[in-house]
């Protein structure tokens, strides 16, 4: 189980990693961030009573598992770098407040 600071240190980590990413050259690195990323946000035990940290994560995953999959067919679509920057920046948001 991952804990809450080690889940906000992987969403900046894939925050940063998704503003280098282009779509022409994505590089090695690039994936095995988003991975870990995409571990950290999977599912956990999360007692608290906060049903939107739940959901975020979860399209975090969705938005992250897209990604992996477009990076790995070839250079990715701008729309999913974006559905994937965007999912990742409510995810630090939420985790900060």
């Amino acid at each position: 189980m991952v804990g809450i600071d080690e889940e906000l240190e992987a969403a900046l980590a894939a925050l940063a990693t998704i503003h280098t990413l282009s779509t022409s050259s994505p590089k090695p690195h690039i994936v095995t961030a988003l991975r870990k990323a995409k571990l950290a946000a999977g599912p956990i035990t999360d007692f608290t009573s906060n049903a939107s940290i739940v959901e975020t994560r979860d399209k975090v995953v969705n938005a992250l598992s897209d990604l992996i999959r477009a990076i790995e067919e070839g250079p990715p679509p701008q729309a999913k770098i974006d559905k994937a920057k965007d999912a990742i920046e409510v995810w630090v948001y939420e985790l900060l407040d």
